[in-house]
This record gives C-alpha cells, structure tokens and sequence, in this order.
C-alpha cells in the first residue's frame, strides 16, 4: 500500500510541475487541487468496489463468460512477466475478510469456489473503476473549482494513471482465476473418481445375498 501511495504522489508532483509551466497559477494553487482529485478518485474507486461487492454473487459467477478466461489471454499475461511483479502488487482482501494472495486449501473444491467468487467480484470492481475515475471530471462544472480547462487538466490525468495503477490487479486476477479453474476441475474429477471406486467396492444389496447364499451351501456341505 506504501507503494501504490507513493506512486500516486510521484504522479500528482509531476503533474503539477507540467502544468504549472502551462497555466498562469500559483504552484500549490495546482498542487492543492491536483492532491483533491488524487484523493477523490481514490475515494471513488472504493465507493465502486463496495457496490460491486454488495452485488448479488449472480454478478460473480465464475462460470459466466465474461470471468472465463482462454489459454491466449492467459498468455499474453505471462508475456508481461506476470509471475515476476504480481505479488508486489497490494492485496486489499483484508477488507473483505478473505485473501486473494494465497491459496491455502487447494484441495478443497468449495474452498476455490469461495476463491473464484471473490476473484470475480475483485474483477467487477476493477473493471468499473477504469471508467468511474473519470467521473471527477463533472466536478469541473462547480463554480468553486479550477476553471474547466485547469480542472481536467488535472483531473484526466489522474484519472488515466488510475486506469494503470488498477490494470495490474485486474490482470492477476483474471491471471489466478485460470489456473484456479484448472485447479478446480482437476479437484472435481478426483473426487468423481474417488466416489467411483468406492461405489465398486461395495456391492449390491443382490450380490451380497448371493455370497451368503453360497457360503451356507458350503457350510451345510
């Protein structure tokens, strides 16, 4: 979380510097705004992953299309080196009192639906939030704001870096759900198996009335 907020104030020094070269204001005048749309977005991007999490789990079915994710896509994920950085990038699941970091039953299948559901609902909000960030830009439109032009200068940018600093989560989630799918029907077909050969070791209720009837035969012989 440090890094994910000296990212964000890296990104508001260096947007004030550029555009205080721009406009005709006061460097502070620019970075105090810059620091309120940083923090409105934030603000924002909460509020959009709270309402995704409150969501009926229709809204997190892994077996939706839209969460299924192909071996091509799967790919291009491990061409950016995925494996490298998503365990820097931070993990909120703290929040919603289950983490996403690590797999800790990967035997139990209701454990990885429990995992795949969460994913799902961590994808929602995140997919939401690339496009609700840009809805500080309406805040342009209150007299007491920067004028139109300074407004979204500030806060378009804020809103973009927003889209690169959620992209990363949104990638490793939908990374993680494709093994976790593997996984999960791996799990499953073992249990069918399992439940298969005990079935066989039990016989019929028939078959074992015909091997009493068979042993009393040759007892009374």
């Amino acid at each position: 979380m440090i890094l994910y907020l000296s990212i964000i104030a890296i990104c508001v020094v260096i947007i004030t510097t550029i555009l205080f070269f721009i406009f005709s204001v006061s460097f502070f005048y620019i970075l105090g705004f810059a620091t309120l749309a940083a923090v409105l977005v934030i603000v924002v991007d909460a509020l959009v992953a709270t309402v995704c999490r409150l969501l009926p789990e229709k809204f997190a079915n892994h077996e939706s299309k839209v969460y299924t994710v192909s071996a091509k896509e799967k790919n291009f994920y491990e061409k950016l080196k995925i494996r490298r950085w998503k365990d820097k990038v931070p993990e909120i699941g703290h929040f919603t009192g289950f983490r996403k970091n690590k797999i800790a039953d990967p035997k139990s299948v209701e454990y990885l639906d429990r995992f795949l559901l969460e994913a799902c609902y961590g994808e929602l909000g995140h997919f939401w939030i690339l496009f609700f960030g840009f809805s500080i830009l309406l805040l342009g439109f209150i007299p007491a704001f920067p004028s139109m032009g300074l407004w979204f200068a500030i806060s378009v940018p804020v809103a973009i870096i927003n889209i690169f600093l959620n992209l990363p989560s949104l990638f490793i989630l939908r990374y993680n759900s494709y093994k976790l799918e593997v996984l999960r029907k791996s799990n499953i077909k073992k249990q069918q198996r399992a439940k298969a050969d005990q079935e066989q070791m039990i016989l019929p209720e028939s078959a074992i009335t015909e091997v009493m009837r068979e042993v009393a035969v040759a007892e009374g012989a």
